[in-house]
């Protein structure tokens, strides 16, 4: 698209994978979209993240037709839950849901590069290289103020989906940002064993901080929560020094680790708003709530929420509903909340050094490791939500 129209029925603003779900969706349910992204079209991602995708997620993707190649992804057959110095562990494994795998991993820059291709596929209505420079939401409708190359324009919608990083909830009447900083930072890297990629991914707990390690091609990509202070010095640590810390962390299940790759540090906060809408607004994704990465769940969180707000406004036959959007609240309420309460106090429980209370998670995870059905359980809304 060329110029931007004077109105679309839904706007949806953010062109990141969750956006772009969104869009496809809406779109293939015979509603006027149009996307609406900041950056350049075929932009050179350099985002070295890479992401763990649930089972739902790896099919909403595939029910949209942005296919993930299967020699740039890893299957995560088994996620293996441990303490560290502590008995209790729980293996969550994908046979007991009846699937071949519970997700996989793959860059955050080839899940771009699939999704732009499959706006073009669809011929999706896209700006590109549009900045949003404030929303307002009125009683029939929602009016946008962009910049799209270098010119000034009005758009008018009947609904308005905010997919970007949040920054535009600013100025909406009735949201807050509540924000939690846990004074932490991510060390990510990747490392490789003696023993080859196995499928499975550990979620370790610990002394000195909870990693995941994610099976990635023949190796693991790791996210090690530590204090900026421990972050910064591991990232300057030479490979012998680093490798004895982490295999005290980890122990040697996987033998001793053999390379290292570039590390990176980023500073870790959670932040959520108060509500998911205002007026003819609807928040879903980072525009909604970021989350600590310990348990991988922020990427699917927002999968969901594209799912849920697509489904909401793809089967109205009028559009012109203010209570649209109290409906979407209510739909996403106990998922949202369940899953950032849940990794929350990962971060902010299993983080603790107190013996009792290590001596408790070990327990509760020997407990859940030895009930099938609870296990099952606990996996099923891991990769579907509540």
């Amino acid at each position: 698209m060329h110029t931007p129209p004077l109105h679309t029925q839904i706007a949806v603003i953010g062109a990141g994978p969750v956006g772009v779900l969104a869009a496809l969706a809406l779109q293939r349910q015979g509603k006027q979209v149009l996307l609406i992204e900041a950056r350049p079209q075929h932009t050179v991602i350099r985002d070295k993240r890479t992401l763990a995708l649930s089972f739902n997620s790896v099919a909403a993707f595939a029910a949209a037709g942005i296919e993930l190649p299967q020699d740039e992804s890893t299957p995560i057959i088994d996620v293996h839950i441990s303490q560290q110095g502590l008995f209790g562990r729980t293996l969550l494994r994908a046979a007991d849901m009846g699937v071949a795998a519970l997700g996989l991993t793959v860059d955050y820059a080839v899940l771009m590069r699939q999704c732009e291709a499959a706006l073009v596929a669809q011929q999706t209505d896209v700006l590109w290289n549009t900045q949003v420079r404030r929303v307002r939401t009125l009683k029939h409708f929602a009016e946008l103020s962009l910049e799209h190359n270098g010119e000034s324009h009005q758009l008018t919608a009947d609904w308005v989906i905010l997919a970007e990083g949040g920054h535009l909830t600013d100025g909406l009447p009735g949201l807050q940002r509540h924000s939690y900083d846990y004074r932490q930072s991510a060390l990510v890297t990747t490392l490789t064993f003696e023993q080859a990629g196995n499928g499975t991914a550990y979620e370790r707990f610990a002394d000195e901080g909870p990693f995941a390690l994610l099976p990635y091609h023949d190796a693991w990509r790791l996210v090690w929560t530590r204090s900026p202070e421990d972050a910064i010095a591991l990232k300057e640590m030479p490979f012998e020094a680093f490798a004895s810390r982490f295999e005290a962390a980890f122990g040697s299940r996987l033998g001793a680790l053999q390379s290292r790759g570039e590390l990176a540090v980023f500073p870790l906060q959670l932040k959520q708003l108060n509500k998911v809408y205002s007026g003819r607004v609807i928040c879903i994704g980072n525009a909604a709530q970021t989350m600590h990465p310990v348990a991988a769940q922020g990427l699917n969180l927002g999968v969901r929420d594209a799912l849920a707000v697509s489904r909401l406004l793809g089967q109205a036959r009028n559009l012109n509903q203010p209570d649209l959007a109290v409906h979407y609240a209510a739909d996403r309420r106990l998922d949202a909340h369940a899953i950032v309460g849940f990794t929350h106090s990962l971060v902010t429980l299993f983080d603790h050094p107190d013996l009792v209370l290590k001596l408790g998670r070990s327990g509760v995870m020997s407990l859940l490791d030895s009930l099938p059905s609870a296990r099952k359980k606990f996996t099923e809304q891991l990769i579907f939500g509540l």
